[in-house]
């Protein structure tokens, strides 16, 4: 049985490479990752622009303000004068418009008095050379790499993409997952009450809307339940093998009726991960089928219970399928904080991952404990948003004591404590 680490360096040296590019409309795009280097092809912005509602001067004509002007030009948004400011003479701009030639400097409307029914106006302090004036090519000039490749497009990048008219715009291909869940026990969630030895399918529920969440447009399809049958579980194999990742809950250990992993290996799965010495999660397996086309199909065998799924899925499955679109490596979102409340956990010679809520309080990050029952407590889990990491042959740490805290989520703010009386 390998250790944490060794399962994530076998993962990492098998990382997927994206399955190449595609280009979609920018307005389609959002969560998706950059193929492509995108360079700016004018200057932006792409002449000098007014950055107040006001009046463009020469400030040579400012000194000893206050100062009379006359209005010779009206410069909106979108227009470009063809006056040239001479001596004595001033425009009218608004934000965002062309500053005319021979004006060096914007004084906002509120420095000014209209005169004359708008045709000369009172400029009441000097302002220097150069004040609310955006240059040409202040944020970026022609030929420069704005976004690179392998940028996740976020709200953000999207509208730095239309600046630059990349629509559409070339990202990479995404995979296409399949999850599975196995158990004779289990019915559908929306169905007909459970029997007395049954209980509702939730892990297919869940993994699909933990490869959702990812936010990256994965195209996940929720397989169904597939009872404990060999020949069922063949069948649902080879038809989720027309994808490129399959992600199986249960059915990856060592009983009688865990067909899964029999049947794994008798299509001949590369394997290459098989038990790991964590908890929850002990029975993860990873390896590599071959499928038709010379194709590779990943598969993910992740544990029955519930928490061990979710716990596995973010710490082996997450990184694996963002490497499939494009994202590059990056460290797992690993902190260090303050745990608070008791455990009664002691020893042991695996890596445990015990759920804890991380909240915000003055500036800093703390790990609530929350009331949990083991790997097959979804409610437990439920009020978690973080996994706390004992290392092996290490004791849980007590109340007031710091240790590192792995994120599954981000920060919820309605999560966060309130403001202590001493921050204040």
């Amino acid at each position: 049985m390998m250790t944490k680490d060794e399962a994530l360096d076998i993962l990492r040296a098998h990382r997927p490479k994206p399955l190449g590019v595609e280009t979609v409309p920018l307005g389609a795009a959002v969560g998706r990752v950059l193929a492509e280097d995108c360079v700016a092809d004018r200057d932006q912005p792409p002449f000098h622009r007014s950055a107040m509602d006001g009046y463009a001067c020469r400030a040579e004509d400012l000194e000893g303000a206050p100062v009379v002007l006359e209005v010779v030009d009206v410069i909106a948004a979108g227009e470009m004068s063809s006056r040239v400011l001479g001596p004595g003479a001033c425009a009218k701009i608004m934000t965002g418009a062309p500053v005319p030639t021979g004006a060096d400097v914007v004084v906002m409307v509120e420095k000014t008095e209209t005169l004359e029914e708008g045709r000369r106006v009172r400029i009441l302090e000097e302002v220097p050379s150069g004040r609310n004036i955006a240059p040409r090519g202040q944020d970026y000039r022609e030929g420069e790499a704005i976004l690179r490749v392998g940028r996740r497009l976020r709200p953000l990048e999207l509208g730095m993409l239309a600046s630059l008219g990349k629509d559409p715009v070339a990202v990479h291909a995404l995979p296409r997952v399949t999850v599975l869940a196995t158990g004779d026990e289990l019915v559908p969630p929306g169905g007909p009450a459970p029997g007395p030895s049954q209980i509702r399918e939730s892990n297919g529920v869940m993994l699909t809307a933990q490869v959702a969440a990812l936010g990256l447009g994965i195209p996940v399809r929720h397989g169904g339940i597939v009872p404990d049958d060999p020949a069922a579980v063949r069948a649902a194999l080879e038809d989720a093998l027309h994808g490129d990742v399959v992600i199986l809950s249960g059915g990856v250990s060592m009983g009688d009726f865990d067909y899964v992993h029999r049947e794994l290996h008798r299509r001949g799965l590369e394997v290459l991960i098989e038990k790991v010495a964590i908890k929850p999660g002990k029975p993860l397996l990873y390896g590599r089928l071959a499928a038709d086309g010379g194709r590779v199909v990943e598969v993910f065998g992740l544990p029955g219970n519930p928490v061990s799924s979710f716990a596995t899925f973010e710490i082996f499955v997450r990184p694996h399928l963002e490497a499939f679109c494009g994202l590059p490596e990056r460290e797992p979102p690993v902190f260090r904080m303050e745990i608070r409340g008791t455990s009664s956990g002691k020893a042991i010679p695996r890596t445990q991952h015990l759920p804890v809520n991380v909240r915000q309080r003055d500036g800093r990050l703390v790990a609530e404990r929350v009331t949990w029952h083991g790997s097959g407590d979804l409610r437990g889990m439920a009020e978690a948003n973080g996994l706390l990491v004992v290392e092996a042959g290490a004791s849980p740490p007590v109340d007031g004591e710091e240790a590192w805290v792995h994120l599954v989520e981000p920060i919820d703010p309605s999560r966060c404590l309130p403001v202590s009386d001493e921050a204040r």
